[in-house]
């Protein structure tokens, strides 16, 4: 008896949705105009880093460029920072530069106006940007360019060790070993204060004064280039009387100061 009364309010339910499609019970039609829609900016503005500091927090230091990107018909972008117009542009591309420093630390605003040719005035989108002092930025920077170096000279002093250890270099070139300049084919010893990349240098030449990468050269490798240096025949032994080589270490200091 129950299930035969629930049968019966489902079908009145039913007729009344088909012959009555305008009734209350019906749905109101939903047209697109009921949701709101995110307009895009006429007026597209970036920010260019030319030199300094950009963090990931939004904080910048040093000199940058505003740049916009609109509708062909634009004759004049004016731009701004808050409230302020620091300047316009009647010309593309559109795009003005500053540097962070001329204006108060802290946050800003970012925007651009342009004006176009049939009396339209559009707006950008807004950039914020925090103004930072610039012992912000060289903090950052040193706390990266430290561990480069620090690295840097790792790595170079475990390739020193390394080829001693393998007898690969000969004496009478220093510390830091000696090498053969590729442009002159003449032996020097490498400088502690040349720069190293990686296991190599980049040094100059005291022979011909030119700068090159080189690398620890190898016992038989300065022996010929030693060769060619003192116009010998055969290149001198690896190992040589306290003489010699401090012959050698002299000739080698004294052409530093030759020009060729």
């Amino acid at each position: 008896m129950i299930r035969h009364a629930t049968s019966n309010v489902i079908f009145a339910i039913l007729a009344c949705l088909l012959l009555f499609p305008f009734s209350p019970l019906s749905l109101p039609a939903i047209s697109p105009s009921s949701f709101p829609l995110t307009q895009t900016p006429q007026l597209e503005l970036s920010l260019r880093r030319d030199w300094g500091y950009s963090g990931f927090a939004g904080d910048i230091q040093g000199t940058f460029t505003m740049k916009v990107e609109g509708p062909e018909d634009l004759v004049s972008v004016d731009f701004y920072i808050d409230d302020q117009r620091i300047g316009v542009d009647t010309e593309p591309p559109w795009r003005l530069r500053f540097v962070t420093d001329d204006y108060p630390l802290g946050m800003h605003e970012l925007r651009a106006v342009g004006h176009t040719a049939a009396g339209e005035t559009l707006v950008s989108n807004t950039l914020k940007r925090e103004f930072a002092p610039a012992s912000r930025g060289w903090a950052v920077a040193l706390k990266i360019i430290i561990p480069v170096i620090l690295f840097s000279l790792l790595i170079g002093l475990i390739a020193i060790v390394i080829e001693r250890k393998r007898g690969k270099t000969r004496r009478g070139y220093g510390f830091f070993g000696g090498a053969v300049c590729p442009h002159c084919g003449y032996p020097f010893a490498r400088h502690w204060w040349a720069p190293n990349l990686g296991t190599m240098k980049y040094d100059r030449c005291p022979n011909c004064g030119r700068w090159s990468r080189v690398g620890l050269a190898s016992a038989d490798e300065l022996a010929r280039a030693e060769a060619a240096f003192f116009g010998q025949e055969e290149a001198p032994a690896a190992t040589t009387e306290l003489s010699d080589e401090e012959k050698l270490r002299r000739r080698l200091e004294e052409s530093r100061y030759e020009d060729f």
